[in-house]
């Protein structure tokens, strides 16, 4: 599915709602916050994994540096691992920048299109290190979404999905 295609296709599935009466802004605030630091810290570690880069001095992994662990980075496809790290760390600049914005600075459109585009370059790595490609992904979810949603996005059906059928749906696509 090309890229024009997805965006028409996916915007019939957004949800175009705002809940407010059910999370607040100091909810949204804390889980910024929590997301942010937590993705700091995976851009660190991604660094010292994939460029050498020593950590920074505070940094609350050193603590841990002579832990056990029963954790084995090597049994993940190495690129798999670089490219989730890789677009959990650009979306934690992407939500800087949003939380800066929701606190009354300006939002910066170029630097969220510069930090969109670095997401898709880890967004390749991903698809290399799966076998896919980004347009039949983006063809197998706009079919996940329209069982989900067969007329426009509901509350509701986001709520009580088939996730057997969405499972075969995408066995189907991926396979």
């Amino acid at each position: 599915m090309d890229n024009k295609t997805y965006l028409e296709a996916s915007a019939r599935t957004a949800s175009a709602q705002f809940h407010g009466d059910k999370i607040t802004p100091s909810m949204i605030e804390m889980a910024l916050k929590e997301a942010i630091a937590t993705g700091n810290m995976l851009d660190a570690i991604k660094k010292g994994i994939y460029y050498g880069k020593s950590l920074p001095e505070n940094h609350p992994a050193l603590d841990l540096k002579d832990a056990e662990s029963d954790l084995d980075p090597r049994a993940i496809d190495q690129d798999i691992l670089h490219a989730a790290l890789g677009v959990y760390t650009e979306a934690t600049e992407m939500l800087e920048a949003i939380f800066l914005t929701m606190k009354g600075a300006e939002f910066d459109k170029v630097n969220a299109a510069e930090e969109l585009g670095d997401a898709e370059w880890y967004m390749a790595m991903f698809y290399r290190a799966l076998g896919e490609t980004p347009e039949n992904v983006k063809k197998v979810n706009i079919e996940k979404l329209r069982h989900r949603y067969p007329e426009k996005f509901r509350s509701m059906d986001a709520i009580d999905r088939d996730l057997d059928t969405e499972r075969n749906i995408l066995e189907k696509g991926h396979s």
